[in-house]
This record gives structure tokens, C-alpha cells and sequence, in this order.
């Protein structure tokens, strides 16, 4: 038997860049609500009450980590979008009867920007204050999950979907 090298699944670049900035960005700004403690009301709103500095740290970390992974979410979205329009009209200039699957590619940019919103939304249930924020976040969570769903499954459906 010959010995064969296993290569091991590498993660993407990208990814890791994303993850570093968004964790840089909100250890920035535990930094300058530790050093201006007016910080945290610009984020939070003036009816935020404060439990020490150590929890408002935290309390900012996780609020901007949900809005930087708010603004990757619909970053996605508006370039998927964008893009998807741009080959459209690509394609049908060249070829007004071929077919475009540009739905397919749509919801393949919808689907992850709702994973980023998704992901927020768990980010954010550390952060919320009351019973009523916490109900409607895991509404939100719900329903953005299954409209994730019912992409997964038009796709499936339609002979489109990736291997999984």
C-alpha cells in the first residue's frame, strides 16, 4: 500500500478576513466605550442601563458584531443583486430566448445574506434587554430560517441545488 497524503480541507481566505474584522471592529469598540462611557448610548439608545464596565464591553462587542455581520448580510445582497441583474441584461442582449437561471443565482445571494442575518440575530440574543425583544427576535430567527427553507427547497426542487 502506498502511503498517500490526506489534504486536509483548507478554509477560505476570505472567510477568515471577515472573521478578523469583525472581531477587530468590536474589540475597537469595547476599547472606546471603556475610555468614553457615553459610547454605549449612541449604539443602545438613552434608555440603556449600565451594569459595570465590564458587561457594557460586552454588551458593545456583541451589538457590533451583529451590526458588522447586519452590513455583510446586505452587502451581499445589494452586490448579488447588482450582479445578477448585470448578466441578465448580458444575456438577454446577446440572446433574448436563451435562458438565464438568473433566479437561481438570486436566490443563492439571498440565501447566504440570510445566513449572515441569521447569524446576527443569534449574536444578538445574548444582548437583548427584555421578554418582548427576545419574542420578537426568535420570531425574526424563525421566519428568516424558513424563508432560507423554502429557498433550499425551490432550488432542490428545480434541478438546481448544489451538492451537498
Amino acid at each position: 500500500m502506498e502511503n498517500q497524503a490526506v489534504e486536509k480541507p483548507r478554509g477560505s481566505n476570505l472567510s477568515l478576513f471577515i472573521i478578523v474584522a469583525i472581531a477587530l471592529f468590536a474589540v475597537a469598540g469595547a476599547v472606546v466605550s471603556l475610555l468614553y462611557p457615553d459610547f454605549i448610548f449612541l449604539i443602545s439608545g438613552p434608555t440603556y442601563v449600565t451594569g459595570g464596565a465590564l458587561f457594557d464591553a460586552i454588551y458593545v462587542i456583541l451589538t457590533l458584531a451583529t451590526y458588522a455581520l447586519y452590513l455583510i448580510g446586505g452587502a451581499v445582497l445589494v452586490y448579488g443583486a447588482v450582479l445578477v441583474t448585470y448578466r441578465f441584461i448580458q444575456y438577454k442582449v446577446s440572446d433574448p430566448y436563451k435562458p438565464t437561471h438568473s433566479t437561481h443565482f438570486l436566490s443563492n445571494y439571498l440565501t447566504l445574506s440570510l445566513n449572515f442575518f441569521i447569524g446576527a440575530e443569534i449574536i444578538r440574543t445574548v444582548a437583548v434587554r427584555t421578554y418582548e425583544e427576545f419574542a420578537l427576535l426568535i420570531l425574526v430567527i424563525f421566519s428568516r430560517g424558513l424563508f432560507s427553507l423554502i429557498l433550499y427547497l425551490e432550488r432542490k426542487w428545480h434541478g438546481l441545488s448544489e451538492e451537498e
